[in-house]
């Protein structure tokens, strides 16, 4: 989490932290950072000082700050925050920032705060002792006994479940449990999962004579053939399933997600390699899961020629079964035969065509080949309550498989489906017993599902989202179209001293831009309010260069993005939504 380069835990966290989260919250904050490298298999790597809230007030490189900024004081009387402005030379860019979180009295720590955060973390280091399934030493045995249970496209946020199994069928490295779950909740408020088959478990001895008492409120409830572990907010929780007198059943690794999914050409790189690309490695597939993997590919009306085939033509090669059924027709299955003919697929229109590969049994796949636009022909609508179910809001296809449309609702509960003007065609409605549509969550779809519900709280344009690029599970998602409305969001970043003074500007359809002067050279920036709270973008961990032109996705408190502009001039900064959570960025010249 943190290492004698750049900033303490401490530090770094006070960027992401919420400028109103109150002292207590950001040292539980800590506390649940902390406990994700002891709790996990392998060797911690931890600096000295973090478990008593270490700060070098802020200084990411400290080699040449000397002891008044290294200080490391294990009486606990101070963490050493805000003890001075760091040295310009290494945290110049972020110097605005340093010195409004220095100035917040939320991130002022005393002795009582780092004696309790020295306490905890020291409860979760005699569990990790005490425990040999949280130090397993051999790769098959985190393969065989260590899973995840909160996760796919529906998980919720905020928290990690992992279970270490050593129950029955299993060597039993631990006599004392069966099984081990740990619950990381890092949302504001508290959370409960659900995992098929647990049974039997109980909060930590350790935990349930914690000085922390908000996680002594741990628990888990039995159900019907599953259980529920219940934690309050900002905690870690361990559980056990205590063994008895002889090994009992644990936990399974792939109770939630079934076995593991193993990629069938393993790193081997697999293309449709034809006519449509000069027979070369041009389209390769990207792999999906569950022994899939696809590729899209803009082909004009013909006939062309073609195999599925990796870059040597011999560890992957596959075709027709022979060359009296080479044809392959679009939306139907065609199985391959390894060193088989080439194949030949009509396109009968201009368009995009994924070419679905299902690799589930890798000696005989089949291929599927379908127009990436799935109603070509044929209007879709959101009808409901807000249009009397009319043929009124028409869903716009945006490529990708993806529709949207916009649509201007009043505030209230508004029932709908997505539907043709046939009502047969297409006819999609709820994929769960739950009909509800929260705003900005995706919701599984199925055919002649149940009427849908959504309730807006505002009168307000709303993007609906219909995503068919897994046919076999349709989503919807619903967005205020406007999604910084109410707030003001600026690039803030070297070119302006960070401050708030380039302001994006809503220009319709989920889109905010500003026009930037810059000088050529690197530019560091985010995409924030004026609390750096309301809104924080920036980029994906280790993706941080934008490049001219080039769509880039943000990351909610993500690190600094950098744009190096090739000449001086005016460049645009593009963000688009609809969603508030997951922004895409363009930077592009103006003259």
């Amino acid at each position: 989490m943190s290492k004698h380069d750049n900033e303490t835990l401490w530090d770094i966290l006070q960027y992401s932290n919420d400028e109103t989260l109150s002292l207590a919250s950001r040292v539980r904050v800590q506390n649940i950072a902390a406990t994700i490298p002891l709790l996990s298999q392998g060797i911690p790597f931890l600096q000295m000082g973090g478990d008593m809230l270490r700060s070098k007030s802020m200084d990411r490189n400290s080699y040449d700050s000397g002891d008044w900024f290294n200080w490391v004081d294990f009486t606990k009387g101070s963490s050493n925050w805000n003890v001075g402005l760091p040295l310009k030379q290494d945290n110049n860019a972020k110097m605005a920032q340093i010195i409004k979180a220095s100035g917040n009295p939320n991130s002022a720590t005393s002795m009582s705060e780092i004696e309790f955060a020295s306490s905890v973390f020291n409860e979760f280091l005699s569990i990790r002792k005490s425990s040999p399934l949280l130090r397993l030493t051999t790769e098959q045995d985190i393969i065989d006994r260590v899973g995840f249970h909160n996760i796919g496209k529906r998980q919720t946020q905020g928290i990690i479940v992992m279970s270490v199994d050593d129950g029955s069928g299993l060597t039993d490295i631990d006599p004392m449990v069966d099984a081990m779950v740990v619950m990381i909740n890092g949302s504001s408020v508290a959370q409960s999962h659900t995992v098929a088959t647990a049974s039997g478990f109980s909060l930590h001895p350790t935990l349930i004579n914690s000085i922390d008492t908000q996680v002594q409120s741990a628990s888990f409830s039995q159900g019907d053939g599953e259980g529920t572990f219940n934690v309050p907010a900002y905690t870690t929780a361990v559980f056990v399933k205590a063994q008895g007198d002889t090994q009992g059943e644990g936990l399974s690794a792939t109770a939630t997600a079934g076995a593991p999914d193993v990629v069938p050409f393993g790193s081997t790189q697999v293309f449709v390699r034809g006519g449509m690309n000069g027979w070369g490695e041009v389209d390769a597939f990207s792999y999906i899961g569950a022994g899939e993997y696809r590729v899209a590919i803009t082909l004009a009306a013909g006939d062309y020629e073609f195999k599925i085939a990796s870059a040597d033509w011999s560890t992957v090669d596959f075709g027709a079964l022979s060359g009296d059924v080479a044809g392959v027709d679009e939306d139907l299955a065609e199985p391959l035969a390894a060193k088989g003919a080439n194949m030949i697929f009509s396109a009968t229109t201009d368009a995009t065509y994924v070419f679905s590969l299902d690799a589930s049994d890798k000696t005989n796949p089949v291929l599927t080949v379908y127009n990436q636009e799935p109603f070509v022909g044929t209007p879709i609508y959101i009808r409901g309550g807000m249009n009397g179910w009319g043929e009124v809001n028409e869903l716009t296809y945006m490529g990708g498989s993806i529709y949207q449309s916009q649509i201007r609702v009043n505030a209230g509960t508004h029932e709908f489906k997505v539907a043709s003007a046939d009502w047969s065609t297409v006819d999609y409605g709820s994929g769960e017993a739950d009909t509800s549509v929260i705003l900005a969550e995706p919701k599984l779809l199925a055919v002649k599902g149940s009427n849908l519900n959504v309730t807006f709280d505002s009168d307000a344009e709303y993007t609906f989202t219909f995503d068919m690029s897994n046919r076999n599970e349709p989503t919807l998602t619903v967005n205020k179209t406007e999604m910084f409305a109410g707030n003001t969001v600026y690039i803030r970043g070297g070119m302006n001293g960070w401050g708030e003074v380039d302001v994006l500007t809503y220009q319709g359809a989920s889109v905010y831009s500003v026009d930037i002067a810059l000088v050529a050279g690197n530019n560091e920036f985010k995409v924030a309010t004026a609390d750096w709270s309301t809104v924080d973008f920036g980029a994906i961990a280790g993706d941080e260069v934008v490049v001219e032109g080039a769509t880039k996705t943000l990351a909610k408190k993500g690190a600094n993005l950098h744009f190096d502009a090739p000449n001086d001039g005016v460049y645009r900064f593009t963000i688009s939504g609809p969603s508030s959570d997951s922004l895409s960025l363009v930077v592009s010249s103006v003259n």
